[in-house]
């Protein structure tokens, strides 16, 4: 079981908000509490609790594309 906490089409700076889904994130650090990520950008933060099940050595998430 993973977990995924989003903000998206952000009216703040990303640096404003990245501290509040930081803590969004920890409150479901249960579901997947062998690795977390963060991804920001100017319009999104994506923050991932990841539970290592399958391919624990490659499967870091949030997975994001340049496009």
């Amino acid at each position: 079981m993973c977990g995924i906490v989003c903000a998206f089409d952000l009216k703040q700076k990303s640096e404003e908000l990245r501290p509040q889904v930081l803590e969004m994130s920890k409150t479901i650090r249960h579901r997947g509490p062998d690795w977390s990520g963060i991804y920001s950008d100017d319009r999104a933060i994506l923050a991932h609790e990841r539970l290592a099940i399958v391919d624990p050595a490659s499967g870091k998430q949030p997975l994001f594309s340049p496009r």
